[in-house]
């Protein structure tokens, strides 16, 4: 019987008691399908997480270095890992804090008495001591207060390292959705270019035609404004580019010239950019933009159901996390108003030598103390009230989490959809305009042909 209540004693004393049950996870309710048309796997076929490195399937060596350039010198990941680093620390400490704690106390001493005068009688005397012993203190976990405090501190670690996926993730989604709109900027800034040549050749045709008697000078003049207007729009596009430069540079840390240097190339192709306009002469016709060779096409994808997908999401994950961190604390203020035992002990070693003479003896002490709260003027149910508070509002902040993550998947979804209808419609606008400033300039050959 002794044998079997021992260890259970034991156990008891080590392990603690709960103050609250297990923490369960609160139910995110989440939709069976995404309502964007896009096709849908069930769970089992969802595969697990998402790729490490995802940008490299777009096939965009412009992305493929812009977002390793990032991971290695961004301020703002470092910063993430920073407090990743910080809540590891933290974990351990509240880990060591289960364990006894062993410490060494020493001191060494040296004292002169006695007079310094010959008709005083006092001999002087030198005399030095020395201790030295090891000391251990140690909490009995009675009721889990120590435990659910290296829960709650695992929980931040989880959180934070979400987080800094979270920022990953957000970081090279940044670069790629800045190359490829660098890439349409400029491919944008090449179609200006050549608008500007049509309406030069418009004015160059009016201005024929205005010598000849055909149009009125108002045809002219509407020309010239339609070049000015031109040339204006041509400069804010050129401006827009600039600052999507400059947006590349403050996200990977590389200069200017670097960036211009790696969008240059088409994505995933060695030929070079379309030239602005060159033309063998003034009323060349100009030739079509291939906008395959600018923007990459996106790779198939099947997204997962919504509940295995967005369960998965960084912030999703991080705000779990805390809510879990947030429960432990509540089991903590709950312990803090129970009893509290420390276990304490010592052993001193005790070195003395004077008039010529050393002793020594040894010194040793253990006991148990127990500390219990009588009276807190309500401080104590306060600060469990206020625990409870914050787990609350750590729920609402996950149950958000999950709502702006669907938002976020549903309206890239929607925009996908949406960008991807007019390009048939975009394209054959394109070739139309090729062809009637192909007109205007067989039109102006044929007045200078009479």
């Amino acid at each position: 019987w002794r044998a079997g209540l021992f260890p259970a004693l034991m156990a008891m004393l080590v392990g603690g008691c709960a103050t609250q049950p297990a923490y369960e996870k609160p139910d995110l309710p989440m939709a069976s399908a995404w309502d964007n048309g896009a096709g849908s796997v069930p769970a089992a076929d969802a595969g697990g997480t998402a790729e490490q490195a995802w940008w490299r399937r777009l096939g965009d060596p412009a992305i493929d270095a812009l977002a390793e350039a990032a991971l290695v010198d961004s301020p703002t990941l470092g910063q993430a890992i920073a407090r990743i680093d910080q809540a590891r620390a933290a974990a351990r400490v509240s880990d060591a804090q289960r364990l006894p704690q062993i410490s060494v106390d020493g001191s060494v001493t040296r004292a002169r008495t006695g007079g310094t005068q010959a008709d005083s009688g006092a001999v002087p005397t030198t005399q030095s001591s020395a201790t030295l012993g090891p000391g251990l203190s140690w909490e009995l976990d009675l009721w889990g207060r120590l435990k659910e405090t290296a829960r709650a501190a695992d929980g931040r670690l989880e959180a934070r390292t979400a987080d800094a996926e979270q920022t990953r993730l957000s970081l090279t989604g940044q670069i790629a959705d800045a190359v490829l709109r660098l890439r349409a900027c400029r491919f944008s800034l090449t179609v200006r270019d050549r608008d500007l040549a049509a309406r030069q050749l418009e004015l160059a045709v009016m201005h024929e035609r205005l010598l000849r008697g055909n149009v009125a000078p108002v045809e002219a003049a509407n020309a010239a404004s339609n070049l000015a207007t031109a040339r204006t729009d041509r400069f804010s596009q050129q401006d827009l580019c600039a600052r999507i430069v400059n947006e590349l540079v403050a996200l990977s840390g590389r200069d200017a010239s670097v960036v211009r240097t790696l969008v240059t190339a088409p994505a995933g192709k060695t030929a070079a950019l379309p030239p602005t306009l060159e033309r063998k002469s003034p009323l060349a016709p100009l030739a079509p933009v291939d906008a395959d060779m600018i923007i990459p096409a996106p790779p198939p994808l099947a997204l997962a159901l919504p509940a295995n997908i967005l369960l998965g999401h960084p912030i999703v994950v991080a705000a779990g996390r805390g809510a879990a961190g947030r429960w432990a604390g509540i089991g903590v203020a709950r312990a803090d108003r129970l009893p509290r035992i420390d276990l304490a002990g010592l052993l001193t070693g005790n070195w003395i030598r004077a008039l010529g003479s050393t002793s020594g003896f040894n010194s040793w002490s253990a006991g148990a103390e127990l500390t219990a709260p009588l009276f807190d003027g309500g401080a104590g149910a306060a600060n469990i009230r206020g625990a409870q508070a914050r787990y609350r509002e750590a729920v609402e902040t996950l149950r958000d989490a999950g709502r702006t993550a669907a938002r976020g998947v549903g309206g890239a979804l929607a925009g996908q959809q949406a960008a991807c209808e007019p390009v048939a419609r975009k394209q054959a606008a394109y070739s139309h305009s090729i062809v009637n400033k192909t007109f205007l300039s067989f039109i102006f050959n044929g007045l200078f042909s009479c």
